[in-house]
């Protein structure tokens, strides 16, 4: 497998610990004072966006100062604009990404398991998607992909190093499901950790594929979210929710060969 060193940042190991450290500390603050207030420890909360809009931004820019000052600025901004991989891979983020919630929504219709209420209307769903995309694309998506897992695969296959995106990934969730009301609270953890690791898989094989594009990921994981949105199917029923993860494992498990193979993403630009 070829390496990524036309890419990497100067300083790898220090780029992840000080990026991780940002991604886990910010938001996991922001999330605790709400985790504080519903407990009476606290009797106000900061604005829950402030952990998606500033923590993880910071963190990958902190990250990429940290990594290779304003050259592993540059890195990030390329992976974050490289959107020139040919319509085939678009096609391919939206297909894989709303395949399975619809797959799964089929099924559930068949057996006549009925989705929640308050689901995202159609109507909404093309605002919604813009909105997750550009929020994913800032956010996770420039974090887990941008930075992470173009610096795992310095030293792990490709495949490997989307498992350990993913198990950080799943683990920077945790407090969320602490928090009384929030979609993540009424899942089952493990079943989020399995879920989670396996999709990250699935955008790492597409970052790998796309030439290391976060774009492309960001859109992937805009149309998965906006999808369970409006099929409902996370929370239909455990059912519902046990077959995503067996569907989404198993795509991981068919992309996992092609992936530990590939040639990760040259510079790009």
């Amino acid at each position: 497998m070829d390496r990524i060193t036309p890419s990497a940042f100067a300083h790898p190991v220090r780029a992840l610990v000080i990026g991780y450290a940002v991604a886990f500390a910010l938001p996991w603050s922001v999330w605790g004072t709400l985790i504080a207030e519903q407990n009476g420890l606290l009797s106000w909360h900061l604005p829950q966006a402030l952990a998606f809009w500033a923590g993880l931004p910071v963190a990958v820019v902190a990250a990429a100062l940290a990594g290779g000052g304003w050259g592993g600025l540059i890195q990030i901004a390329l992976r974050l604009v490289h959107w020139r991989m040919g319509v085939r891979w678009y096609v391919a983020a939206i297909g894989a990404a709303a395949a399975i919630p619809l797959l799964v929504l089929f099924f559930a219709q068949l057996a006549v398991i009925h989705s929640p209420t308050g689901l995202l209307p159609v109507s909404q769903i093309p605002l919604s998607l813009l909105i997750e995309t550009l929020m994913f694309w800032l956010t996770e998506e420039a974090m887990w992909r941008g930075v992470a897992q173009p610096t795992f695969q310095l030293w792990l296959n490709p495949a490997v190093a989307s498992v350990a995106v993913g198990v950080l990934w799943a683990l920077w969730h945790l407090p969320l499901f602490a928090i009384r009301g929030s979609f993540q609270s009424d899942l089952p953890y493990f079943g989020f950790f399995v879920l989670t690791v396996a999709t990250a898989i699935a955008l790492g094989w597409l970052f790998v594929r796309s030439g290391g594009s976060v774009l492309i990921c960001a859109l992937y994981h805009g149309v998965v979210d906006v999808t369970f949105a409006a099929s409902g199917v996370l929370s239909a029923s455990p059912w519902t929710f046990w077959a995503v993860v067996g569907f989404q494992s198993l795509l991981a498990l068919l992309l996992w060969r092609p992936l530990a193979h590939a040639v990760a993403p040259a510079r790009v630009g």
